[in-house]
């Protein structure tokens, strides 16, 4: 987006239907859904668009990926890692971090905040006109 908020577009979608997924909600009752590879998971949509927009874009290093805490997916932020792009991710675990002795809170508790951006948000009613 330009800073006066304009979108330049997407740099990838991924259209699916859970129809492709019917039976998984299912399945995690009766077996640990951390079991289940990524390729037979909702999730892999993460990765596919991850990678494409990177491929598209032809410059990783300047991409930042933003996800919600669906994306919270260990498997996104190894390949992150790997065609070395960055994330952003609103996490649902407080995740190790580090040499595993310690989670992200702990780690986020320790650095100096290094910038602070406001962003306003304007919400328009759909009854509204101009």
């Amino acid at each position: 987006m330009t800073t006066e908020g304009l979108p330049f577009g997407l740099a990838a979608i991924k259209f699916w239907t859970r129809k492709k997924f019917k039976g998984t909600t299912a399945l995690k009752r009766k077996i640990n859904p951390t079991r289940v590879p990524i390729e037979q998971k909702e999730s892999i949509r993460w990765l596919e668009n991850l990678r494409q927009s990177t491929d598209l874009l032809a410059a990783p290093g300047r991409c930042v990926h933003i996800g919600d805490r669906e994306s919270d997916i260990y498997e996104l932020f190894c390949l992150a890692d790997e065609v070395g792009t960055h994330f952003l991710v609103r996490t649902c675990v407080d995740r190790l971090a580090g040499d595993g002795n310690h989670t992200i809170t702990d780690e986020m508790d320790e650095v100096a905040v290094k910038g602070l951006h406001r962003i306003k948000v304007f919400a328009v009613s759909a009854y509204e006109t101009n």
